[in-house]
């Protein structure tokens, strides 16, 4: 799975972390944490949400995706599940000719891959001064 976003771990569990007009929210799929003060968002059965301040969490980061290629960093820039294939993103113009990338954007490339032929790596940012 690749993870790529806002997440914090609140009474230690790890949820997607979103906010709205400057308010906080964990959101999950399992509505088994319904019991957990979860509710269903309007129009969308299967997304889940509850209100937090930040001080009830344990722990709030961004987590940025990246993979190696040839030695240069590329960042992983989605997912196609219907081909199974991942997009893969540089700016680094020294890329060109070390692997088969196309140009992508201004100044950018971009590489799509099989996603079982990329070995995802995560780095992570501490949110609001955690």
């Amino acid at each position: 799975m690749i993870r790529k976003g806002r997440f914090a771990i609140w009474n230690g569990k790890e949820y997607a972390l979103v906010s709205y007009q400057r308010q906080y929210y964990l959101q999950t799929e399992e509505v088994a944490e319904e019991s957990n003060g979860f509710e269903r968002m309007n129009g969308k059965e299967h997304v889940l949400i509850r209100s937090v301040s930040l001080k009830e969490l344990q722990e709030a980061y961004e987590v940025i995706p990246y993979t190696m290629l040839e030695g240069y960093r590329f960042a992983v820039e989605g997912i196609n599940h219907a081909n199974g294939k991942v997009a893969l993103v540089t700016n680094n113009p020294f890329v060109q000719g070390k692997v088969d990338v196309q140009p992508y954007g201004s100044l950018e490339y971009i590489i799509e891959m099989p996603v079982d032929q990329v070995d995802v790596l995560e780095e992570r940012f501490p949110l609001y001064g955690m």
